[in-house]
């Protein structure tokens, strides 16, 4: 009986050690499609929206661990939408997502601001390094010593 209850606290434990709750911000559904799918199958909790007006309803309802955000958003510029949750949200991460090329100043703004910069096209397999690098078990010094 002590087996299985210990071997319940793990599993309870590893469950929710791995779960990173992502906000996903583009309005392309594809993309949404493709890291939604990609990001649950790997244990994430994961919320898509298609514009602005909506991401920032999400964060201000819920603290989120990461925030997937597209410059070019129908209602809104990703990188004023950045600044913005940082007052909202301090602790979530961002990674700014786009297919367009940025000025000096607005990377100089993105690094100054931004955890990570996901140039689009992406491959799957660099989203994952980039939740595993800022988010979960994988982020924290005892999990690489």
């Amino acid at each position: 009986m002590h087996i299985i209850v210990g071997l319940i606290k793990y599993c309870v434990f590893m469950a929710f050690r791995t779960m990173n709750k992502i906000l996903l911000v583009d309005d392309e559904n594809l993309i949404l499609y493709s890291l939604s799918a990609t990001l649950k199958h790997d244990g994430s909790e994961v919320m898509a929206v298609s514009n602005g007006k909506d991401a920032l309803s999400e964060i201000r309802r819920s603290p989120y661990d990461i925030l997937f955000l597209d410059v070019n958003l129908p209602d809104a510029n990703g990188l004023d939408l950045m600044k913005i949750v940082r007052e909202i949200s301090p602790s979530t991460r961002i990674v700014i997502m786009t297919a367009v090329d940025l000025n000096d100043g607005q990377m100089t703004y993105l690094h100054d601001n931004a955890g990570f910069f996901l140039p689009k096209p992406f491959d799957l397999e660099e989203v994952r390094s980039i939740v595993k690098r800022i988010g979960g078990p994988y982020s924290s010094p005892a999990y690489d010593a």
